[in-house]
C-alpha cells in the first residue's frame, strides 16, 4: 500500500493543535499544573472545542497507522518491540524524569510544597499521581503526566494486535462489509457514534468515568478500531472525501449547539438521566463530525510529500514528549511577572517552541541514547546492548514495581500538602453563601436552625435524605440563587459535625446545568478529618481547594446535596483567591471587611 500523505501531515497538524492548546491553558477557567492569576471566558471555550475532537483525532490517526503497520514482516515479535521501543521507552523515561519535574511545579504553584525541586523529590513515590488539585493525589507520574495518549496507545495497540491482522487475512470479508455499510449514505452520519453508546450503556459509570484529554479512556480504543477500519476502504475514504464540506459544516453546527449550552443557558436542556445521554450523543457526534470532515480535507488538500514533511514527521513524537514540560517550566517562571496577559501567553509559546526545537535539533536527534530515550530509530540501537527479551520483560516490570510500590506508599496528605494561607476575601469578585441565601429547598432532610455560632445565627443542618451519589432528583437538597461573573473559584465549606464519626460530615455540591443531573462536585467537607469536632471550620475537598466553573456571567443556581448526615453549614464561599486552606476558623464577614472574630476556641489543625 502506497504512503498516505495526509496521515503524516494530520500527525504534524495535530501535535501543534495540542501544544497551542495547553499553551492556551494557563489562561483558562479550568485547573491546570501552573495557572495565571486572570482566567478567561472565551479561553475555556476554545478549550471546550478542541477538546472534543483533538485527542481522538489522535487515536484514529494511530489506528489508520496500524493498518498500514501491519504489512512490515516480522509478525508479533517485531510488532511488539517497534511499539515497545516507540511508545513504551519515553513513557517509562518521563515517570522518571521530567514527569516529576511537571508534578513538583504543580504542588508549588498550587501551595501544597515550598522548596527546591531537590527538597521535594524524595517525596516522588508518596502515592500515584491522579490529577491536578486532588486531594487524594500522590506524586509518582507513572503514564508520564500527558504520555498518557503513549501508554494507552501503546496497551490498546497490543491488545487489538490479533483482532487486526485476521481483519487484514482471514476476516477481509466481514471487513469489507462492514466498511461499504458504514459508507452508505446517510449511515456514514451516525454509524461511528453506535459503539460509543454501547460503551457507555455497558461500562458502569465508575469505571468509565476514568479519563483523559476530556473522554473516558476506554472510548478511545473505538477511535483506535475506527482509524484501522476507515483506512481499510478506499471505498470509504472516498465517501468521506466527498462527503468532507458536510462533515465540517455538522461540526461547525453541533460544536455551536454544544458550546451554547455549555456557556450560554444556567439550566439543563433535559432533565434527569436523559440529560446525561443527550449531553453524550452531542458530544459523540460532534468528536466524529470534525474528525471525518479533517480527514476529508486533508485527502484534498494535504495528499503530497515535501522534504520537511519527513523531518518533521520524524521530530513530531519527541516534540510531544517535550512540549508541555517545557510550557510548565517556562510558564511558571512567567506568569507570576506583572505583564500584560497577551504578552505572557506570547513569550511563553514562543520561548516554549523555540527551545523544544534547539533541544531536540542540538540534543536528541544528534545522540543516538537520547533518540532512544524519546522512541526514535537508532543508528546502533541502544536497545541491542541488552538482550531483546530480557527488555521487554524487565522494562515493564520495573514500571508496574514503582506503580505498586508508589500506591502502597501513599502518603497525599503529609508535611506540606496542608499548607494555610491567610483568608483573602476580595468584597469584589468573591461570593459568600449562607442560610439566608437559601431560594429553594427540600421538604424533608434539610433545616435551618438557629446557632449562635454561625455567621449570620443562623445555619443549615442536614439531617436526613443523604445519598452515596449525586442524585438528578435528590431526597434532600437547597438551591441558592446569586449573581456572578464567569470564571474559577476555589470552593470552601465553613460547617462542622458534632458527632465523633468521619461518616457524617460531607455534601454533594451541583452548579447551573449540573442540577437535574447526575453531575457535580467531589464529596466536599470532611471537617472530622483533620478539624476538631463540633467547631466551625474550613474545608473543601478535606483540605484541598476543589475548583468551581461559572461558563457565564449573569445569575447562577447552587444546589448542596447531603452526602453524609448529620452536619450543619455556615458558609460557602466561592473565593478567587484562596488557593489553600484558610489560617483560620473565622468566618467571612458579610460586610466584606474580612474574617470575622471566631465565636469559638480552637485553630489550624
Amino acid at each position: 500500500m502506497h504512503r498516505r500523505y495526509e496521515l503524516d501531515w494530520l500527525r504534524v497538524i495535530a501535535i501543534c493543535v495540542v501544544f497551542l492548546y495547553h499553551s492556551s491553558r494557563f489562561f483558562n477557567l479550568g485547573d491546570w499544573h501552573v495557572k495565571n492569576d486572570v482566567v478567561y471566558a472565551w479561553v475555556e471555550i476554545w478549550n471546550s472545542f478542541a477538546i472534543r475532537w483533538m485527542m481522538p483525532l489522535f487515536f484514529v490517526i494511530s489506528g489508520a497507522s496500524l493498518f498500514q503497520a501491519l504489512d512490515k514482516p516480522g509478525g508479533w515479535k517485531r510488532f511488539y518491540r517497534d511499539k515497545f521501543l516507540r511508545l513504551f521507552i519515553p513513557v517509562f523515561t518521563a515517570s522518571l524524569t521530567h514527569g516529576a519535574l511537571q508534578v513538583y511545579l504543580e504542588r508549588v504553584s498550587h501551595g501544597r510544597f515550598s522548596g527546591s525541586f531537590l527538597e521535594w523529590l524524595p517525596a516522588y513515590f508518596f502515592g500515584i499521581y491522579s490529577g491536578i488539585g486532588l486531594s487524594g493525589s500522590g506524586n509518582f507520574a507513572n503514564v508520564g503526566m500527558h504520555l498518557w495518549y503513549l501508554l494507552f496507545l501503546f496497551i490498546y495497540s497490543l491488545v487489538c494486535y490479533r483482532q487486526f491482522v485476521w481483519l487484514k487475512s482471514g476476516g477481509k470479508k466481514l471487513l469489507k462489509q462492514t466498511t461499504n455499510f458504514c459508507a452508505l449514505p446517510g449511515i456514514n452520519l451516525v454509524v461511528f457514534i453506535m459503539p460509543l453508546l454501547v460503551i457507555k450503556a455497558v461500562i458502569p459509570f465508575a469505571v468509565l468515568n476514568v479519563g483523559k484529554g476530556g473522554w473516558g479512556l476506554l472510548y478511545y480504543l473505538w477511535f483506535l478500531v475506527a482509524g484501522f477500519i476507515i483506512m481499510s476502504s478506499n471505498r470509504l475514504l472516498q465517501r468521506i472525501y466527498a462527503q468532507r464540506y458536510l462533515f465540517l459544516s455538522l461540526g461547525v453546527i453541533f460544536s455551536v449547539v454544544q458550546l451554547y449550552l455549555l456557556f450560554g443557558v444556567s439550566a439543563p436542556v433535559f432533565g434527569g438521566r436523559s440529560g446525561d445521554w443527550g449531553a453524550a450523543v452531542l458530544s459523540f457526534l460532534n468528536a466524529w463530525y470534525w474528525i471525518l470532515g479533517i480527514w476529508g480535507a486533508a485527502i484534498r488538500y494535504l495528499s503530497f510529500d515535501r522534504p520537511f514533511l519527513r523531518q518533521a514527521n520524524e521530530g513530531v513524537l519527541p516534540f510531544f514528549i517535550l512540549h508541555q514540560t517545557v510550557l510548565l517550566v517556562v510558564g511558571f517562571a512567567i506568569m507570576e511577572r506583572d505583564l500584560p496577559d497577551l504578552v505572557k501567553w506570547v513569550i511563553v509559546t514562543s520561548v516554549a517552541f523555540i527551545a523544544i526545537i534547539v533541544v531536540y535539533l542540538a540534543l536528541i536527534r544528534t545522540f543516538d541514547l537520547l533518540r532512544f530515550l524519546f522512541g526514535m530509530k537508532t543508528a546502533q540501537p541502544v536497545y541491542q546492548m541488552f538482550p531483546g527479551k530480557a527488555a521487554q520483560t524487565l522494562v515493564p516490570l520495573i514500571w508496574l514495581g514503582m506503580s505498586v510500590y508508589a500506591g502502597v506508599n501513599h502518603k497525599p496528605a503529609l508535611g506540606q500538602d496542608r499548607l494555610t494561607m491567610p483568608m483573602t476575601y476580595d468584597p469584589k469578585l468573591d461570593i459568600v453563601l449562607n442560610a439566608g441565601s437559601i431560594s429553594d429547598r427540600s421538604a424533608q432532610g434539610v433545616q435551618v436552625v438557629d446557632d449562635a455560632c454561625a455567621s449570620t445565627g443562623q445555619a443549615l443542618r442536614f439531617i436526613s435524605n443523604q445519598t452515596p451519589r449525586i442524585e438528578p432528583v435528590p431526597g434532600a437538597y437547597v438551591d441558592m440563587e446569586f449573581l456572578a461573573p464567569a470564571g474559577r473559584y476555589f470552593v470552601w465549606l465553613r460547617g462542622k459535625s458534632d458527632i465523633h464519626s468521619e461518616y457524617t460530615d460531607s455534601v454533594w455540591l451541583q452548579t447551573d446545568n449540573q442540577i437535574g443531573t447526575g453531575q457535580g462536585s467531589v464529596h466536599l467537607g470532611n471537617w472530622n478529618s483533620f478539624h476538631p469536632i463540633g467547631v466551625y471550620a474550613w474545608a473543601s475537598d478535606v483540605h484541598v481547594p476543589y475548583m468551581l466553573i461559572l461558563n457565564h456571567t449573569g445569575r447562577h443556581r447552587l444546589r448542596l446535596q447531603p452526602r453524609q448526615v448529620p452536619h450543619r453549614l455556615d458558609q460557602i464561599w466561592l473565593s478567587r483567591h484562596q488557593r489553600r486552606i484558610p489560617n483560620t476558623f473565622a468566618p467571612v464577614r458579610a460586610n466584606g471587611m474580612g474574617p470575622a472574630e471566631p465565636k469559638e476556641t480552637g485553630k489550624y489543625v
